[in-house]
């Protein structure tokens, strides 16, 4: 367990960096960002996160890409399940079962309106 905490740690630090865009919904979101993160596209990935976090990616060496895209190849078979959507206001909570090595938890990814779009902001040991 503590295995998969370190690398989905990891991998958030990565989506924390990124950012440009959002979606219309939460659950969108959510989906772009495991889209991106299974396959490994740290850009793509950017789009998903609040506008003050974005300058971490684009300002990343191409050296340090390198290392989070291939620490990011290990995301490739992740797996998660919606299962359901709170929102209050600007703020939302999507709640997932998330498998990744064989293992499954329940995570809350919160989430942010901004500027119109959702962007997550944060997902238990996640990102």
């Amino acid at each position: 367990m503590r295995k998969i905490l370190a690398v989905l740690s990891i991998a958030g630090l990565v989506f924390m960096a990124c950012g440009g865009g959002g979606a219309s919904s939460p659950e969108d979101a959510v989906k772009g960002m495991f889209d991106a993160m299974k396959s490994g596209d740290i850009d793509a990935m950017a789009q998903y996160l609040p506008e003050d976090e974005r300058s971490e990616i684009t300002e990343m060496s191409d050296e340090e890409k390198e290392m989070v895209e291939g620490m990011l190849a290990l995301m490739s078979t992740v797996e998660y399940n919606i299962k359901s959507t709170e929102i209050d206001g600007d703020i939302a909570v999507v709640t997932i079962d998330f498998t990744f090595m064989g293992e499954t938890e329940e995570q809350d990814i919160e989430l942010l309106l901004e500027n119109g779009s959702w962007v997550v902001t944060s997902g238990g040991g996640m990102f």
